[in-house]
């Protein structure tokens, strides 16, 4: 099958990737839409990572086949493939917090690909810039007739960003909420809070951003500025957006986080979202965190995919949550570096790949 391998230097568009036939519990997915994630483009450049390896975390399809003990999913029923392969008995999962799985946390250790006859890695339990992957039959969820470069975002920009806002965040009617970072995750975290009765303000160092933070429900937008420190944000935030009960960091940079916990209230409640490089750290005052500031953070802001994930499709279905307009473009797989250009450059939303063409 025709798919993309990291070999450790450079990414390979090939056919002759190989993907086993599923096992116990498993089903095999024929992947139509792949979303593509900074997280994927980190996985690349993050010392000592795993090569080579089918990188990818967001997909959706059609089930092609389905292993023994699977009586829920039928060869053909439309799905997207979430992350999380909770044990769902551990103690994490028994108080309702699978993300924090004490078992199943991270990468499935029995990896499904082979290319030229060696064995693969697999990312983050899906791989999906392969066109066909296998996946833990608990993965799945019924998509419908939400289209594939749609459903495929549910399980990382979409879910990530709503739940930082209404899980992680617990966002509620009245509540002013600050956005940073305008992208995949900030546009669902601006949709999560204003759903939940919020408003909200936008922050992105992009000015072109505006119009995107806007058309997802912001209130307010701010420019943060190259090289500006988090006290100086933090400061402008307060003058344009006083009180913020809640920020939900969406971007990862050092000074971002510090402003995040300078701009809220006291008994505010600052969610860390955004991926960071290798090594990064920021400088927090202690005062102003034990004045009454909560901060959080955990994988895939807090889902928990057996309720969220339904809850997110019905949503984009009846139109309620905006996914079409964070697609901005899809391209063929075997453009991956053009997308990638993309994204990195900040001229898109969400990028997406397309296996069919």
């Amino acid at each position: 099958m025709r798919g993309i391998v990291w070999d450790g230097q450079k990414l390979i568009v090939t056919d002759a990737l190989e993907v086993r036939a599923p096992g116990e519990g498993e089903v095999k997915v024929k992947v139509l839409r792949s979303g593509l994630c900074h997280s994927d483009i980190n996985m690349m450049h993050m010392p000592g990572g795993k090569a080579p390896v089918v990188l990818g975390h967001e997909a959706a399809g059609v089930v092609e086949e389905v292993g023994p003990g699977v009586t829920e999913w039928q060869v053909g029923d439309a799905v997207m493939v979430g992350t999380q392969t909770p044990c769902g008995t551990c103690r994490e999962c028994q108080r309702g917090t699978p993300a924090n799985c004490d078992v199943n946390w991270g990468f499935v250790s029995d990896w499904p690909f082979t290319w030229e006859g060696k064995p693969v890695a697999n990312f983050a339990n899906v791989s999906s810039f392969a066109g066909e992957i296998v996946a833990k039959a608990s993965q799945l969820y019924a998509t419908g007739d939400l289209p594939p470069e749609q459903a495929a975002l549910i399980g990382c920009a979409v879910s990530t960003g709503y739940c930082a806002a209404r899980v992680l965040g617990e966002v509620g009617e009245g509540d002013r909420v600050a956005v940073i970072g305008v992208g995949g995750i900030g546009v669902n975290a601006i949709q999560g809070a204003k759903l939940a009765g919020a408003s909200v303000l936008a922050v992105d160092m992009n000015p072109a951003k505006e119009d995107v933070a806007r058309s997802f429900g912001a209130d307010a937008f701010l420019v943060a500025q190259r090289g500006e420190d988090g006290a100086a944000l933090a400061a402008r935030m307060r003058k344009a957006f006083e009180p913020i009960d809640i920020a939900v960091e969406c971007c990862g940079a050092p000074s971002a986080v510090e402003a995040s916990v300078l701009a809220v209230k006291r008994g505010g409640r600052i969610v860390l979202i955004g991926m960071t490089s290798a090594g990064a750290t920021a400088t927090l005052p202690l005062d102003t965190v034990l004045s009454g500031r909560e901060i959080v953070s955990t994988m895939n802001g807090g889902a928990r995919p057996e309720r969220d994930y339904p809850e997110l499709i019905e949503l984009a279905q009846d139109g309620k949550l905006e996914i079409a307009g964070q697609v901005t473009q899809v391209w063929p797989l075997a453009e991956v570096e053009d997308a990638i250009a993309a994204l990195e450059s900040g001229k898109v939303t969400r990028a997406v790949l397309d296996h069919t063409v």
